[in-house]
């Protein structure tokens, strides 16, 4: 599914300087081929300002010329400043209206001779001046605020006495023209920055900070008198009492304001603005006093893990490493103290802290040696039995209401979270059934989405994917009714680990795409690039995006880990990146220096050993190195427990090696082992069809051509490719094209291998594979 998005920035070019964000923001967007326009807006030129004064006046054009050079010279052309400008020579008389000679008239000399200075802020700050006390009052409450102001805020503030007028302030601003209403937004904001600057200016320098702290302390006294929560004004109040820290200590009110910091960082936090919610949370923690472990536990303590999550958010890693470190210092129990444990990256601390809470809470907890393969064999069925039991009742709607439960199906996550960084992997498998038994028994809570994804990532299989994909269903509905919008991101991740392989593999991809945006947003770094691992395999394999944008979209993802330093996904995006620029042209004008080292990852137990085995896998075979391909099968099949789905990928490889090897009479192609894979291909294809009917096809269709069978050959060719067209797996349908096209040129089918040799080059131009149009236009070559 496409999308398109317009954005529109603007910059004043004299007021940032070299190493301004948004110079930063124009060099991500060109580092990542994203397609920009600058364009330079300038004032109006001598010519243009002379025409437009020529026509406000109702004059020729020749007798403005003098009166716009001078308007020229004072505002360089600015339309907003020429307004102002003219204005001001109205009202000061020095521009009027002779009814005797019936047009407008002025001095130049008299002009020129005024006392009017070139900033057109003065005259702004001139006219306000006059302004009754209700506008500058409101202006001045404005221009604290920013550039525009919530209706809503001003409601507040005609609650006080000191701001009693601001509505009637508000109307006379909106009728000089100084403010505008959005009402879309309800929102009232300034017709130009510099009048906003003006405004402010109303205020003494020496008097700005009191200002905004007395506006705050307004704006919150009056929250509390009526009852009501700060909530949606929560930053604006701090944005204004902050001005006044020095005053906040000397009213005593350091723990108010540091609680309403954190409240508004909080917020921030909820929405996306890392920063800001940092700066908030940064300013709670510096009115804590000496002592505030001691004297403000609960407030510290939550204080200082949403201080770490926005200094992790905004890539102060140093520091939310020393606040996590604090945590596990001053904390006073190991329940406080697990999620630092764990955001630290400590996960054998954190698998034996809950272990030990655990068995505190009355579970047993065996040790790794006691739970072996056989166990874990017993467990999942019997856990499978138990929903399909309950399956049936309104189990979902069924909440756990035993507090004690509840957290040990939290301590069972973070086990078996630790547990596959730490321990073999069916004891992630243990923990997983074990929460999933625990809500089936009690009841559903906030951790049981996540448990029941898991799980299914876990257990699925082909023979059981109606049942399983069902109970994936299940949580992701489950998701939405606790409204787990911060957790999306994972758990889409382990939807597509599972269950989501039933579904078209692009789908996985653009979702998953999704996924790393909103786990970014979320403050969830490590989860976000766990789902563009994922979703990036899927688009190599399903060509779901042309290789040059897929190329474009790693090198965006390195670049980010530039930033964000997860050497994991690195490596995996290395790996990612150096399969697509093979496929492009075999890495001659694509290819970079930083590659994955074998050796980096030779260890048997390295997980990232499957990776390698299954893109050389799949480059050797693109390649068109059979053999070579076939000799990380091999490799791929000798690991202890290759993932599910992706070992039918490595299958439908392994058929066309030996096929080809068939062909050309290698020894050791057995065409035994083609039928195997067929039969496995046809369960596949009836539950995934989107993702396997077509590679089933294209190695019937091999078969057959090498059992000499010509019509249904030629027939599971045209299905294939059919198949792929549907799907929309680009490159596997130039691959059945291409396959057609040797077919029926052995079988001298000439006109017919022409044009299925024609339509593969469409099909690899359109992946974006220069190395695969190349090879077939040598074969289009032959024909001539």
């Amino acid at each position: 599914m496409g999308s398109c998005m317009l954005f529109l920035g603007t910059y004043r070019d004299n007021e940032v300087q070299v190493g301004h964000a948004v110079f930063d923001l124009i060099e991500n967007l060109e580092i990542s081929n994203v397609p920009t326009n600058k364009v330079s807006l300038a004032g109006l030129d001598q010519e243009d300002l002379n025409e437009m004064i020529s026509d406000a006046l109702c004059l020729s054009p020749r007798i403005c010329k003098s009166l716009s050079d001078i308007v020229f010279q004072k505002t360089k052309g600015n339309p907003f400043f020429v307004l102002e400008f003219m204005q001001s020579l109205q009202s000061r008389g020095l521009l009027q209206y002779d009814f005797y000679q019936k047009r407008w008239v002025w001095n130049e000399d008299t002009i020129r001779a005024e006392d009017i200075t070139d900033n057109v802020l003065h005259l702004l700050s001139s006219k306000m001046n006059r302004l009754s006390d209700d506008m500058q009052i409101l202006l001045k409450v404005m221009a604290c605020f920013g550039t525009s102001t919530n209706d809503s805020v001003i409601s507040y503030l005609t609650q006080s006495p000191e701001y009693s007028g601001v509505r009637n302030g508000l109307e006379g601003a909106i009728s000089d023209g100084f403010v505008v209403e959005d009402g879309v937004h309800n929102n009232f904001k300034f017709a130009h920055d510099k009048v906003r600057e003006a405004a402010y200016n109303l205020i003494p320098d020496s008097d700005k900070e009191q200002f905004h702290y007395n506006l705050g302390k307004i704006l919150c006294t009056i929250c509390s008198g009526n009852g009501k929560d700060e909530g949606d004004i929560v930053l604006l109040i701090c944005s204004q009492i902050n001005h006044g820290i020095e005053s906040i200590k000397a009213d005593n009110l350091c723990i108010p304001a540091a609680k309403l910091n954190m409240k508004a960082g909080k917020k921030a936090l909820d929405g996306c603005d890392h920063k800001t919610a940092y700066s908030y949370l940064d300013t709670a923690q510096s009115l804590l006093p000496d002592d505030n472990w001691e004297s403000y536990y609960d407030l510290s303590l939550r204080l200082n893990f949403l201080l770490a999550r926005a200094a992790n958010s905004s890539c102060k890693y140093d520091e939310a490493e020393l606040i996590l470190q604090t945590i596990c210092k001053r904390a006073r129990c190991f329940q406080d103290k697990l999620p630092a444990y764990f955001l630290l990256g400590k996960v054998v601390d954190a698998y034996n802290t809950s272990s030990s809470i655990l068995s505190s809470l009355g579970e047993t907890v065996p040790e790794t040696e006691a739970v072996t393969l056989e166990t874990v064999g017993n467990l999942i069925p019997e856990t499978l039995n138990m929903y399909a039991e309950v399956y049936g009742d309104d189990w979902l709607g069924k909440k756990m209401e035993d507090n004690t439960l509840i957290n040990i199906l939290k301590f069972y996550s973070v086990m078996s979270t630790a547990a596959y960084f730490c321990k073999p992997s069916h004891m992630v498998a243990y923990f997983v059934s074990k929460m999933v038994q625990l809500s089936l028994r009690n009841g559903v809570c906030q951790q049981t989405p996540l448990a029941l994804l898991l799980f299914t990532s876990i257990v699925i299989r082909f023979d059981n994917a109606a049942f399983v994909g069902r109970i994936a269903k299940n949580a992701m509905v489950l998701s939405e009714r606790f409204d787990l919008s911060d957790e999306m991101a994972e758990l889409r991740l382990h939807f597509h680990m599972g269950a989501g392989h039933l579904e078209s593999f692009q789908f996985g991809a653009s979702n998953l795409r999704e996924g790393f945006g909103s786990g970014l947003t979320s403050g969830n770094a490590n989860t976000a690039f766990y789902c563009a691992i994922q979703g990036t395999f899927y688009s190599i394999i399903s060509a779901e995006k042309e290789l040059n944008l897929l190329l474009q979209e790693i090198d965006y993802y390195l670049h980010l880990l530039k930033t964000y330093k997860s050497e994991m996904t690195r490596y995996y995006m290395l790996c990612y990146r150096e399969t697509v620029s093979i496929l492009i042209d075999k890495g001659d004008a694509t290819g970079i220096e930083a590659k994955l080292c074998y050796e980096d990852i030779s260890d048997p137990g390295n997980k990232l050993l499957e990776v390698f085995y299954f893109h050389e896998v799949f480059r050797n075979y693109w390649l068109g190195y059979p053999e070579r391909s076939n000799y990380y099968v091999k490799k791929y099949e000798e690991l202890i427990e290759p993932r599910y789905f992706e070992a039918y990928i490595i299958k439908f490889y392994k058929a066309l090696n030996i096929l080809a090897m068939l062909k050309k009479k290698r020894n050791g192609a057995k065409s035994e082992d083609v039928d195997e894979i067929i039969a496995s291909m046809r369960i596949a294809a009836a539950h995934a069809g989107p993702n396997f009917r077509n590679k089933l096809e294209l190695l019937e269709a091999e078969q057959y051509g090498i059992d000499n069978y010509p019509d249904n050959a030629v027939a599971s060719y045209k299905a294939s490719i059919e198949s792929a067209r549907e799907t929309n797996f680009i490159h596997e349908r130039g691959l059945a094209c291409e396959k057609a096209g040797f077919y029926c040129k052995r079988m001298k089918f000439t006109e017919t291998s022409l044009e299925c040799f024609k339509q593969a080059r469409e099909c690899y131009e359109e992946w974006g594979s220069t190395m695969k149009v190349d090879f077939i236009q040598r074969e289009l070559d032959k024909f001539v």
